[in-house]
């Protein structure tokens, strides 16, 4: 629990930017919820190409904690084109 993803997923708070995204959505547009923030947050983060990204958080128990995962997850959660 001292890893620095642990750490940076318990200061950000989830539930602030699922509402915040709820009320900007518009009809007709695929939901996105703070799963997919995530996502894009370490993408960023690590400076990792979108294959690289999926390999390393198929991999990395850390990347699927910080993206709200309770249990190890051995298959990517969305469609790699996402």
């Amino acid at each position: 629990m001292k890893h620095e993803l642990v750490q940076l997923a318990g200061t950000i708070d989830w539930a602030w930017i699922d509402s915040e995204i709820h009320a900007l959505q518009r009809k007709g547009r695929p939901d996105r919820d703070a799963l997919r923030i995530g996502l894009f947050l370490l993408k960023h983060i690590f400076g990792l190409s979108d294959d690289g990204f999926c390999e390393r958080w198929i991999c990395d128990p850390y990347f699927q904690y910080f993206t709200g995962e309770e249990f190890f997850q051995h298959v990517f959660p969305h469609e790699r084109s996402d």
